[in-house]
């Protein structure tokens, strides 16, 4: 896993991918991007890592930095970067690690800053390929977009210094949204490249109709829950459309939770805790 060779045209780049307990294919996945750009950032929040897991990832050039604890996601990006400030990169490719980047994703989404002034973008987004959507036939090669996924999207780490780490108190689930919406509150732009590919797997999606069941667990369901209404509260008077979409996504989410998924009960409860946390302004790891 060379990184690329460096080049006027492009700005320094690193990656970080946020691990928890990885499987055997982690190599596999990081090596798509690897090569696309200047270094590469494993932040582990696994316990107790993988035995030789830290040789075999200095011997890739990875840089591995363990937490022996579960930060959560928001945590791991924000390690990720300071640590790729620390080796003076402009931007940062965030990761998860399942995800699967095209061998020319990283430099297509680098394309859409062509004619743009760069301290205008906050992040650009790449296609996420997943089972319930497939890359665009033609159209324009950039748009923006409002909330995309974390996974595969370059962040301007001027931007990052600009508005403020991830925040490390949601855990899981809407880092991203929450994130994008503070990047256009402080005047940056959010775009999606539309010819940059990443394949994502986003857990067992099933589609029936109008309803996409996602069979999230129980406690993804409470993160889900606490932290979009917080998002609904924060920033409803700035993105009054888009918090009222999400709020109609989210009765389309319980429709599909009680005609489709298994465990209603279970997940309905979490939900509802969720709610009730967010109101007593409990948020970190959940802890029962």
């Amino acid at each position: 896993m060379k990184p690329k060779k460096p080049s006027a045209l492009f700005p320094r780049t690193a990656a970080v991918v946020v691990l928890y307990h990885p499987g055997d294919d982690i190599f596999d996945t990081i090596a798509s991007y690897a090569g696309q750009v200047d270094c590469v950032i494993a932040v582990d929040n696994t316990d107790e890592a993988p035995l030789g897991m830290a040789e075999n990832m200095a011997g890739r050039g990875i840089v591995y930095l363990q937490n022996h604890a579960n930060w959560g996601v928001a945590r791991g990006l924000n390690i990720g970067a300071e640590k790729a400030a620390e080796l003076s990169c402009s931007f940062l490719l965030t990761m998860d690690q399942d995800s699967t980047a095209a061998p020319d994703m990283v430099g297509k989404m680098l394309e859409c800053l062509s004619g743009l002034k760069w301290e205008e973008v906050g992040l650009i987004s790449p296609f996420h390929v997943t089972r319930a959507s497939k890359p665009p036939v033609g159209g324009e090669p950039c748009s923006e977009v409002m909330t995309p996924m974390t996974s595969g999207c370059l962040l301007s780490l001027a931007a990052y210094r600009g508005v403020g780490p991830f925040r490390d108190d949601f855990f899981i689930d809407f880092v991203d949204n929450e994130y994008c919406l503070r990047l256009r509150r402080h005047g940056f732009r959010v775009i999606r490249a539309n010819q940059a590919h990443l394949t994502h797997n986003v857990g067992d999606i099933r589609k029936y109709g109008p309803f996409i069941a996602t069979n999230h667990s129980p406690l993804r369901r409470y993160y889900k829950t606490r932290n979009r209404f917080w998002v609904f509260r924060e920033y409803l008077r700035d993105f009054p459309g888009h918090c009222l979409f999400d709020l109609v996504r989210l009765s389309k989410e319980i429709a599909s939770i009680v005609l489709f998924e298994e465990e209603k009960g279970a997940k309905l409860r979490m939900m509802w805790r969720g709610w009730r946390d967010f109101r007593q302004g409990r948020f970190g790891r959940y802890e029962g």
